[in-house]
């Protein structure tokens, strides 16, 4: 079993709760390691992305923030922060609800590509 696993409670998807901090404020998110099935565990892919986020979090948060304020810079009140989704893969972005759009929200996509699309496309 993966170092990382005791960390998370598994519920359609491996989750925890965490703390994210974008342009000063804290959020409370849920970090999700995507399985389908329990006993499908979390891949290394999944792991390697997951430390390499923890031990550069304060940078990647930074890119986060100037990618939301490139995509509108009324980013800061615009989008909060709900879930980091890592995929099967070691792909992973972070899922912003969108208070101009109730219904909708965009993906920051920060591994394989630096990038922002709208929740629908990615999920």
């Amino acid at each position: 079993m993966n170092s990382i696993i005791k960390e998370f409670v598994f519920n359609v998807g491996w989750k925890k709760t965490s703390k994210i901090t974008l342009f000063g404020n804290d959020f409370q998110i849920t970090i999700k390691l995507q399985a389908y099935f329990e006993e499908d565990g979390i891949t290394n892919e999944q792991e390697i992305s997951y430390a390499k986020y923890n031990e550069d979090k304060e940078n990647i948060n930074k890119k986060i923030e100037d990618m939301l304020l490139n995509f509108d810079e009324n980013a800061k009140s615009r989008f909060i922060p709900s879930t980091l989704i890592f995929e099967r893969n070691g792909s992973y972005a972070l899922l912003c609800d969108d208070k101009l759009e109730l219904d909708g929200g965009i993906a920051v996509c920060i591994e394989p590509d630096n990038k922002i699309i709208y929740q629908d496309d990615y999920l």
